[in-house]
């Protein structure tokens, strides 16, 4: 079946929960769920779903600031049981391109992340700018990454 991305709906909910809980305790540490149900209930920024028919395997969504040229991505994940499939990249492509368009084009785009992840973010073309150790209340380590959201960079998205 083919796999498409869309808005997130309200209808969503229960299977985005089920898909975050799928990658606790080694993606998410389960304190992050409670975020997750307010960001849920008052977003910040359009989120998206990639789902086979109905099924929503992967979730997630992006903020603009409205005061610097920047865009922030928020809760990109994948089912656990969906891991390596090319959906988290997908996922991903579709959310820059989203941002791309709009009216507001951000120039960066960035990322907050654990250490085992930045290297996914890293083969999609960001940046290391910053190593926290410790830098999330849980007690986990941080990386925060760029992606220069350029013409180029749009250019090479819309062809992959």
């Amino acid at each position: 079946m083919k796999i498409r991305i869309r808005r997130y709906r309200p209808a969503d909910r229960k299977a985005v929960l089920a898909a975050f809980r799928s990658n606790v305790p080694d993606h998410f540490p389960a304190s992050e769920e409670a975020w997750l149900r307010s960001a849920l209930d008052e977003p910040d920024g359009p989120f998206f779903v990639a789902v086979e028919g109905e099924e929503v395997l992967a979730f997630g969504g992006y903020e603009l600031s409205p005061f610097y040229n920047l865009g922030t991505l928020v809760f990109g994940l994948v089912r656990a049981d969906r891991h390596g499939t090319g959906l988290g990249r997908a996922l991903l492509h579709y959310r820059l391109l989203h941002m791309a368009g709009r009216k507001a084009r951000p120039r960066w785009v960035t990322v907050d992340t654990h250490p085992h992840t930045a290297g996914f973010f890293e083969r999609c073309g960001f940046e290391v700018i910053a190593r926290w150790p410790g830098g999330y209340r849980s007690g986990r380590d941080r990386v925060d990454l760029r992606f220069e959201l350029s013409d180029a960079a749009v250019e090479k998205l819309r062809a992959a």
